[in-house]
């Protein structure tokens, strides 16, 4: 009986692998049809990213980038925009920039037009990741590489977002790419540092100098490791570029008092205590790890084979992931989103480790990643083809609100004002406002409504009281009529429409 069992055991994993090495073939057969693999990608990015894009109105940081969009189509404010009577000095604006250009040929800002240049950075940095592991390794490797990239958890949250980061992960990896076909050619010339170097400085007004230290770092230390001393003045050439670009945008849009905006985006302002900045960077580190999936399953094998790899761009890739990483995680504040723009790098090596694995004793770890890729996927298409059109209302949250505001509004008409940037709200009330600090709403005269955000309602409602013109009263702010039953139901949407 034993030893049936374990000829039934042998023959199972014989039929198994038999089965999965014709499969191989098969798919490396369809693999090597011309621009097969591209086609696959855009096709699976297609599927990931277009159905049900305009039942998920906008989180997180997207209703501001729309609502500067919205002003530069607007008023022309280019340099400086204008959000609800406030100038946006904490960063330069390239994304949304680049979603009034889309705009102004749709004809409106709205989900598509804001969301679009970010689709089609991920898509193009995938295609980057695919053919830059092609060079280097098989079919299956390149497209496991760009999918690795497509469907890691970190950008799985970022696939359909109208937000920078997908942005400056394509122009580092690009600015990366044309450096690394120059060190692959023999040297790099003064024109592709130069190249480089704007496309750094395109990075740069996206999201300011700091991811410019992905490339930076990276860069600088393989030099240094490699000794090539000689493509250190094109380094440096490079590197003036972009620092050139942010101080050229720092001098025009300067203000005074500006100073302290700029720290509190850098993280500089509050410092933490010692107890929370290592829970919170630990925390940030290892999430990280798990956001990296599947990649980060087979770095450790990459980085101990990286010596079999001779044209040194595994060890490119690794520096140019970790220098600028290692930095950073010990930056107040670190968020793995910050540490997106390694994600094609570690894809590519990933792709590598793929087909090291296939030929070493650990193949077992090359399929628990191929099938942690597959659930990725998965899970992918059924939130956007199932689960969103089910649970549209809670995709919509912001959009509703917004329209419900609205609503409230018409039946009470009255000027509008806000206390505080809750954009992904607002952008949805189509009628106009203007955000108050705490010495305008004193100054304010009813009847006129002051959308407030849950975490600043005590505060105004504490200096209304001071102002002996508490929030809600029959002369107070939200309400034009005076009447007890709509007063009620006013206040109870704005508590529900604006939340941060």
């Amino acid at each position: 009986m034993l030893r049936w069992r374990k000829n039934g055991r042998r023959m199972v994993y014989s039929v198994l692998g038999h089965a999965a090495g014709k499969g191989a073939e098969l798919l490396e057969g369809s693999l090597r049809r011309p621009r097969a693999v591209p086609i696959i990608v855009l096709l699976v990015w297609a599927c990931a990213v277009l159905p049900n894009l305009t039942l998920h109105s906008f989180i997180w940081e997207e209703g501001t980038n729309a609502e500067i969009a919205r002003d530069v189509l607007a008023h022309g404010h280019f340099l400086v925009p204008i959000v609800y009577g406030i100038p946006w000095l904490e960063k330069p604006s390239l994304l949304p920039w680049l979603i009034a250009g889309v705009a102004a040929v749709t004809g409106q800002v709205n989900e598509w037009s804001a969301r679009l240049p970010a689709m089609i950075s991920v898509l193009l940095t995938a295609l980057m990741v695919q053919g830059l592991t092609r060079r280097y390794a098989s079919l299956q490797a390149s497209l496991f590489a760009a999918l690795c990239f497509l469907f890691a958890p970190l950008l799985l949250q970022k696939l359909a977002i109208a937000e920078p980061d997908t942005l400056i992960t394509l122009l580092s990896f690009a600015a990366f790419l044309v450096w690394w076909n120059g060190i692959a050619a023999g040297g790099v010339s003064i024109l592709r540092w130069i190249v480089c170097g704007l496309l750094l400085a395109a990075l740069v007004m996206a999201k300011g100098p700091q991811p410019a230290g992905f490339f930076a770092l990276g860069t600088a230390a393989y030099l240094m490791v490699e000794r090539r001393w000689r493509d250190l003045p094109g380094w440096l050439l490079c590197m003036i570029v972009p620092l050139a670009a942010a101080i050229a945008w720092g001098v025009a849009v300067y203000q005074t008092g500006v100073e302290a905006t700029w720290l509190s985006y850098a993280r500089l302002t509050t410092p933490p205590t010692l107890h929370g900045y290592i829970a919170s960077n630990s925390y940030s580190a290892v999430s990280l790890i798990l956001q990296m999936l599947p990649a980060t399953l087979i770095l450790p094998f990459v980085v101990s084979a990286r010596r079999q790899e001779p044209t040194g761009l595994a060890t490119a890739l690794l520096l140019y992931s970790s220098v600028c990483l290692a930095a950073l995680m010990v930056w107040p504040g670190f968020n793995p989103r910050y540490a997106m723009p390694i994600a094609p790098a570690l894809a590519v090596l990933a792709g590598w480790g793929w087909d090291w694995l296939a030929k070493s004793n650990y193949f077992l770890f090359r399929w628990i990643a191929g099938t942690m890729l597959c659930a990725l996927i998965a899970y992918r298409l059924v939130l956007v083809a199932v689960i969103m059109p089910v649970f549209s209302d809670r995709f919509g949250a912001s959009r509703n609100d917004g329209m419900m505001l609205e609503r409230a509004m018409d039946g009470d008409p009255a000027p509008a004002y806000c206390f505080g940037l809750s954009t992904n709200q607002l952008f949805y009330v189509r009628r106009p406002l203007r955000c108050l600090d705490e010495a305008g709403q004193k100054s304010l005269n009813p009847p006129a409504w002051l959308l407030i955000p849950s975490p600043h309602r005590s505060a105004v409602r504490a200096a209304q009281a001071r102002s002996r013109s508490p929030v809600g009263s029959r002369n107070g702010f939200g309400t034009a009529t005076g009447r007890r039953a709509h007063r009620q139901k006013v206040r109870r949407e704005i508590t529900r429409g604006i939340t941060t």
